[in-house]
């Protein structure tokens, strides 16, 4: 008949009445599911946020890194904005770049992996200047290109919490230690770092 409805599964017709309700009994849920949410944030206390931070791209045309194992220092970032009284709980660093280039003949890549506190790790400090920490990791043979090429980039999100340097609005700064690639040279273009920071922001 006109104005009703079968629904699979169930033997009993509804009308257009029995929709409406079971469309308001839908919003009542989520209007309910709405308030405990918002109960549970307010009897915590907080609000957990994130928000990503990144440099200007690095005024020089590119980061060179060489078979020698030079230290090379990359772009800093400013954090701000994060609310007075915040506290950061976690915090990774990652590094863009917008091409990579070989000029050898042969292929290249990176040598050897990270070695903590010591080479092949991109490490951050607070501008004041504090102590370096390790922020990103690499991994023997990574970023592999072929000779005479130029490929896109990519960016690399660390897995270290640096929140016990990164633990609120300032300028941190960065540097690659002992970058080493296989054979001379290998090409980061257009550099960029940046923070993803997660805080707890305390009720207003």
């Amino acid at each position: 008949m006109p104005g009703e409805f079968y629904i699979e599964g169930k033997a009993e017709k509804l009308d257009l009445t029995d929709i409406k309700d079971l469309i308001s009994q839908i919003q009542t849920s989520i209007v309910q599911v709405q308030n405990d949410v918002s109960q549970v944030v307010l009897s915590s206390g907080k609000q957990q946020l994130s928000m990503d931070f990144w440099s200007e791209t690095f005024d020089e045309a590119e980061v060179e890194i060489d078979a020698a194992g030079e230290t090379k220092d990359l772009p800093p970032i400013t954090v701000e904005k994060i609310p007075s009284g915040s506290s950061v709980l976690r915090a990774v660093a990652m590094f863009k770049f917008r091409m990579l280039g070989n000029t050898n003949a042969g292929a290249n890549r990176l040598s050897g992996g990270t070695v903590p506190e010591t080479s092949q790790v991109i490490q951050v400090r607070d501008d004041t200047p504090g102590d370096w920490g390790d922020a990103i990791n690499f991994v023997d043979s990574q970023y592999g290109i072929d000779g005479e090429t130029r490929e896109g980039g990519d960016v690399c999100i660390g897995s270290i919490d640096v929140s016990n340097i990164v633990d609120g609005n300032g300028v941190y700064e960065f540097q690659w230690l002992m970058a080493r690639p296989l054979l001379n040279y290998m090409l980061f273009c257009d550099v960029q770092m940046g923070i993803r920071v997660w805080y707890s922001v305390p009720p207003s």
